[in-house]
């Protein structure tokens, strides 16, 4: 045999050992697989669950009692909170149908190995407990115990500028989204929770959102306002502080609260308002005296002030605002009073008057006043010049209870009391001294003629007219 031929020779031989070797291999492959097939005949596969519980590798009779078995589960929160629930707690109990079997091929053993497939098999289990119980463990728990309450977050006003203040997320937890969770875990698969955020109640306004950043922008706009009021011998100015504590926060903007406007106004108004208020007056030749009200001051319009503060604010603008007023004074004075240079002072116990205009003296006179008994006096008090009404007649009732006419050059009211000044000539020359006691009029100040029109064409209206008496005490008060 040549060397060709044992060499030809020697390769059959080992060919066939082989052969046996490869059958040998997948022979013992078989047998395994099919000897763990038959394991799988008696135990659940790799990644089977009943009603959601592992029972992976379990015999298929325990495996059905495992819905039966007792369990706990535990929920963890926020800020460490945690609770955990025993299945005998709440008196549970589980049954399932005595005709229920598992159902697998276990050829297919290897598929579910590889985790390529999972049986998740339901069954109708019949499933007890105490809801009572249930719900006084979740109740009683840390997790309702010392809750935070969620917090939204605000702007607040500090040193002169706005700041945000974040949120409080707190530790409220929604109670129905717990329990959909707590009956899911008792129901199908007993699984731990974690409580994530969708379970708490959370704030309506995060410091972070879009509603926050413009009100904080906004309150930038705002911070600087200045918004001053020109009453002379006051300052007074709504800003800053003051300002802010009149805000209310709506749809990402800020709003004046008009009820809180209106205070201030009202304070305002308490504080500048002249009319109806005992006057301080320097009377001529005798010095300071207290004059009573009458009918003469400022008194705010404090809505339509108010309407004038809405303005510049809703256009965030600083600016100043010229008072609106109900009834008007001649002036008002750099100490806030409303009697500066210019009024006419008339003094009854004297019988004498003095017409003032920015401080110059106009003229001074004698009068005659109304006559010194009860219900024809001229008040006292301070008005003004309400009316200016050349060549007219006044009507009223006379001494005697009859009616009278007059005709006048000059009227000019200065109270609501029917009383003003007008000429009177039919008096000839007799003014002054004790004559009202007597012959007085019927509570008008009768001047000579020449008088009242040097006074009708220097006098404007609103002219503040003091009226007192300095040694007398006859006099009623203006009425007001």
């Amino acid at each position: 045999m040549d060397h060709d031929q044992r060499r030809i020779r020697r390769f059959i031989i080992s060919n066939k050992k082989s052969k046996k070797i490869y059958l040998w291999v997948i022979l013992g492959l078989v047998g395994i697989y099919l000897l763990v097939a038959l394991v799988f005949t008696f135990i659940t596969l790799p990644n089977t669950y009943i009603n959601g519980n592992n029972v992976s590798y379990a015999s298929k009779e325990s495996a059905l009692d495992q819905v039966s078995d007792d369990f706990t589960f535990t929920i963890s929160g926020r800020n460490d909170k945690e609770l955990t629930i025993n299945s005998k707690d709440i008196d549970y109990d589980a049954r399932i149908p005595e005709n229920a079997s598992i159902d697998q091929n276990p050829l297919a053993w290897p598929v579910y190995l590889a985790k390529g497939k999972e049986d998740q098999l339901d069954f109708d289990v019949s499933i007890s407990y105490d809801k009572d119980k249930l719900k006084a463990i979740v109740e009683d728990s840390a997790l309702f115990s010392n809750v935070t309450n969620p917090v939204d977050a605000k702007l607040i006003y500090e040193d002169g500028e706005f700041k945000i203040v974040k949120e409080v997320l707190g530790d409220e937890l929604d109670y129905g989204r717990l329990k959909e969770a707590i009956l899911k875990s008792i129901y199908k698969g007993h699984e731990d929770i974690t409580l994530t955020d969708d379970f708490y109640k959370a704030p309506s306004l995060l410091a972070d959102s879009e509603q926050m950043n413009e009100l904080l922008e906004d309150g930038k706009r705002i911070e600087d306002l200045s918004i001053s009021f020109n009453f002379n011998g006051f300052d007074i100015k709504l800003e800053g502080e003051d300002l802010v504590e009149m805000l209310d926060q709506k749809d990402g903007k800020f709003e004046l609260n008009y009820d809180l406007v209106q205070e201030f106004m009202k304070e305002v108004a308490d504080k500048t308002n002249t009319y109806g208020k005992d006057r301080r007056f320097m009377a001529t030749g005798i010095g300071e005296i207290v004059v009573n009200p009458g009918v003469y001051g400022f008194i705010l319009d404090e809505e339509l002030t108010t309407d004038e503060v809405y303005k510049l604010f809703n256009q965030r603008k600083s600016g100043d605002i010229e008072p609106i007023y109900q009834r008007y004074a001649y002036e008002r004075t750099e100490d806030g009073t409303d009697i500066g240079d210019t009024y006419i002072e008339v003094d009854l116990s004297r019988q004498y008057l003095w017409f003032y205009k920015d401080g110059d003296l106009i003229i001074e006179s004698n009068f005659v006043s109304g006559i010194s008994q009860a219900g024809w006096q001229t008040n006292v008090g301070v008005g003004s010049i309400l009316d200016k009404v050349a060549n007219t007649t006044l009507r009223g009732i006379d001494f005697s209870g009859g009616d009278y006419e007059t005709p006048v050059d000059y009227w000019m009211p200065i109270g609501w009391d029917g009383e003003g000044f007008h000429d009177a000539p039919w008096r000839g020359n007799s003014f002054g001294g004790n004559i009202y006691n007597t012959n007085g009029s019927h509570g008008c100040i009768n001047l000579p003629p020449s008088v009242a029109r040097v006074i009708f064409e220097n006098a404007e209206i609103h002219t503040p007219v003091i009226v007192y008496e300095s040694s007398t005490n006859l006099s009623p008060a203006m009425m007001y």
